[in-house]
Formats: structure tokens, sequence, C-alpha cells
């Protein structure tokens, strides 16, 4: 039981631009599985730790660093988040805009996005000649974008009970649209 959802995880993370929505009960091994499957493909797992004090300030700042680090690296990266981490509904429409975009509006101010350009120029330099951009901060930000599109799988794990699970489908269409679905059923007796 548990290596099929981990052969389907497994190749979700491996087609490009590939995000998966894991629906299921709590404990039935969403996260372990995707760890695992992660760990298999040499990627490099996010998971953001939502505390107490935790705000959108500090989502915003998790999500700005996961972005650069899966952009700036040439190693691909996996980013595990839960139903249970929703402190407001503003960080499912950042996931949102991520799946169906590869970035969140206005989360990086000026100076960062210079930061970011200066690193792409350093990335596109390296490029064989055909696929290097035009050097204008656009094309060297498209080229963020693109590398984040390229380089960060987002694993979402959530459970469908209670009415939360339909409303935020309904509201965010991109996870339904843009991740491949794999549904939990409970273990079977032979499985545990």
């Amino acid at each position: 039981f548990a290596i099929e959802h981990v052969s389907r995880i497994s190749r979700i993370l491996k087609q490009p631009r590939s995000h998966a929505l894991l629906v299921g009960v709590g404990g039935s091994g969403r996260q372990s599985l995707t760890r695992l499957a992660a760990y298999m493909a040499d990627y490099v797992l996010f998971q953001v730790e939502i505390g107490k004090g935790y705000t959108s300030f500090e989502w915003r700042e998790d999500l700005k660093r996961i972005l650069r680090k899966s952009a700036e690296s040439e190693t691909h990266s996996c980013f595990l988040f839960t139903d249970t981490q929703i402190k407001e509904e503003s960080f499912l429409e950042d996931i949102n805009n991520l799946l169906n975009a590869g970035e969140v509006p206005n989360v990086f101010p000026q100076d960062e996005k210079q930061e970011i350009q200066d690193a792409m120029r350093k990335i596109d330099k390296t490029r064989d000649k055909s696929k290097q951009t035009d050097g204008t901060p656009l094309g060297l930000f498209n080229m963020f974008i693109d590398r984040v599109r390229d380089q960060l799988h987002i694993v979402l794990a959530m459970s469908p009970i209670g009415g939360a699970f339909r409303t935020r489908l309904r509201k965010f269409p991109s996870l339904v649209n843009c991740c491949t679905i794999d549904w939990f059923q409970a273990w079977p007796e032979d499985a545990l």
C-alpha cells in the first residue's frame, strides 16, 4: 500500500513542472511518504514551521527563501505544505499563484529583485549562447520564474473531512488544475 503511494508521488516529482495534491485523513502517511519520495529523488525538502506567532509576514519571508533557494541552486526541491499549516487563507492564495504562474506577485521588494537579477546574471552567463537571456532586468527575472517553475515541486497534503476542503478547491482552482491528485484511502488490514 505504501509502496504504491511512494511510486505515485515519485512519478509526480520526476515529471517536469509537476505538483501533487495528496488527499487523505491525518495519519494516512501523506507527509512521511512525500519525505521518502523526495529523499529517493535526491530533492531538497522544504516545510514551513508554523508557530504561535506565525503571521503572513513570516509566511512571505519563508516563501522568498524557498523560491530563491530553488532557483539559485541546480538541484530540484520539494515544498511540502499541509492544510494544518494554513493559518490564513492568504497562504493558499499565494500557493495558488505559485502553482499557476510560478511566482507570488509583489513578494520581492526592489532591492531583493536586484539581488535575484544579479544571481540570475551569473547563472545566465554559464548557459549555452542559444539559451541566454537578453540581460535586461525583466528577462533575468523571467529566467528566475522559469527556474522556480522547473525546479520547485509543490506537494499539498489535505484532509477531505469537513467543508473547508471543498470551499478551498472552489476558491483556488489551481489546487485541482495544476496538481496531480492522489487519494489516500484507509490502510488495509494486511498493510498494518
